[in-house]
């Protein structure tokens, strides 16, 4: 069962610390070689000193079977971003067995197979979800073969949501693999008539967060970092850095630019004419199994943090539920002791399967 939207973009394994080097072996001795080519901080979940996945994004972030979707991918390396051309994209089309360990079936690990929809290669792909996503990872329990009982419905995750695997081989990783997953609108299921009624009319699709601004702040002075403008700092500098996405509204008003919780488009046209939810942390509603009610809650939101080079305080930081009226996240980035260019990303995840990106560059001098 799909206990956690895995990220999305998990690799399945943690990739083991490896340094890259181009110098040449007769020009430098081997200590020369290590000093000048190895990043300055050992291997750890921020470092990117090896090919990886880093997360891979669905727009939209819900979708319905047989809807349109288009997934993107950030594959970063040592020196930046590596080239996507050679990824290739499948939607996984089995459930996984119980006695299988891991996100995802074996069989849909393969570049071929049966349970593999081709959705084709590159930074981007589209495609559209399979009409059965509901009945193989979600509450509709599929038809019965000749002989064989019904599988049981698919557990929800904690947000009440269920999840179109894909799955993604990206060459040069130490897995060649990652996993990745559309949230699936798939209605309510084991409600009352009245239940499933309040859901339909409070419900409405996630919304991918978004990175408002990453703020650098150096002996009190801050500046707003531009994603295409390198940022200059000194070797071994300490950086403060502070992760900002949208602020939601605490309560659903129309005219606020957010189609929310119980608005619909005939008590507010300008909200939901064209539905637009927030990119923040988002009021959403879901079944409680104990209390046997429909409940709101609001999103938490974890952010991951990667470096080509130096060293953040933590690999992960975030705000629960109960903290979701704060917006950002502080963090605290060392720069290595030489110079370097560093590329440095920040990504963005709410608890129903949105996920953001944004790429920055710090000129170390």
């Amino acid at each position: 069962m799909v206990r956690r939207p895995l990220g999305w973009g998990y690799t399945v394994r943690r990739i083991a610390a490896r340094t890259r080097c181009s110098a040449m072996l007769g020009v430098l001795a081997l200590g020369a070689l290590i000093t000048a080519c190895a990043p300055d901080t050992e291997g750890g979940a921020s470092l990117i000193d090896a090919p990886r996945v880093l997360a891979l994004r669905s727009e939209p972030a819900e979708a319905a079977p047989g809807e349109a979707v288009t997934w993107s991918a950030l594959f970063a390396g040592p020196d930046g971003l590596e080239d996507p051309a050679r990824i290739d994209w499948a939607l996984c089309t089995q459930r996984k067995p119980l006695t299988t360990a891991g996100p995802i079936s074996l069989r849909c690990l393969e570049r071929r197979g049966k349970y593999l929809q081709q959705l084709g290669s590159g930074e981007q792909v589209n495609g559209t979800l399979p009409k059965e996503g509901c009945s193989t990872f979600g509450p509709n329990p599929a038809a019965a073969q000749p002989g064989e009982s019904s599988a049981r419905p698919a557990d929800p995750d904690s947000s009440g949501g269920y999840y179109q695997l894909l799955r993604v081989l990206a060459p040069h990783t130490e897995d060649g693999f990652a996993v990745g997953a559309t949230r699936l609108d798939c209605g309510l299921a084991g409600a009352t008539q009245e239940q499933a009624v309040d859901f339909s009319l409070r419900h409405h699709r996630n919304e991918n967060p978004a990175l408002e601004k990453l703020i650098a702040s150096v002996s009190g002075k801050k500046t707003t970092l531009d994603p295409l403008t390198p940022w200059r700092v000194k070797r071994g500098q300490r950086i403060e850095l502070r992760a900002e996405w949208p602020a939601c509204p605490t309560r659903s008003t129309c005219g606020d630019g957010v189609c929310g919780s119980g608005e619909t488009v005939d008590e507010c046209e300008a909200d939901c004419k064209e539905p637009h939810g927030c990119q923040g942390a988002e009021s959403f509603v879901q079944l409680d199994a104990i209390e046997r009610k429909i409940v709101e809650h609001r999103e938490s939101i974890r952010v991951s943090w990667f470096a080509t080079n130096g060293a953040f305080e933590h690999d992960r930081s975030g705000r629960a539920e109960d903290q979701a009226k704060i917006n950002y996240v502080d963090n605290t980035w060392t720069a290595p002791l030489r110079a370097a260019e560093v590329n440095l990303w920040v990504v963005l995840r709410d608890n129903r399967g949105g996920v953001a990106f944004e790429q920055f560059v710090l000129d170390v001098k």
